[in-house]
């Protein structure tokens, strides 16, 4: 790609963004959500997380869904990675309501 080219690439994305920018605020009118999208956005490692997220298959978003609802306490959710790469979460109050509901839906099977 020529350095035109580059150049004129950046233009439409500069405008692509300036459009977009204008569409959130003009549509949802809530600037405060707006702002805190913004700051969040600059926080080291997010965006990387949830594009990782997103890509996952539907099972292990809706697995890491219920624990992070589960865990009320977050400063109580703890980490690790085995030798194999097994990432292990843990939390007390995941643990408890993650068992109850998982006995339940065997109970009714």
């Amino acid at each position: 790609m020529s350095r035109g080219e580059r150049i004129e690439r950046a233009e439409e994305l500069g405008t692509d963004l300036e459009h977009v920018v204008q569409s959130l605020i003009a549509e949802d009118g809530n600037n405060a959500r707006l702002l805190e999208c913004y700051y969040w956005s600059h926080e080291s490692g997010l965006l990387e997380m949830i594009r990782a997220f997103l890509a996952m298959p539907v099972e292990a978003q809706t697995a890491l869904r219920a624990f992070f609802v589960s865990a009320v306490v977050p400063k109580s959710i703890t980490a690790s990675v085995d030798a194999t790469g097994t990432l292990t979460l843990r939390s007390p109050e995941a643990a408890a309501i993650l068992a109850a509901l998982f006995s339940r839906d065997s109970g009714s099977a």
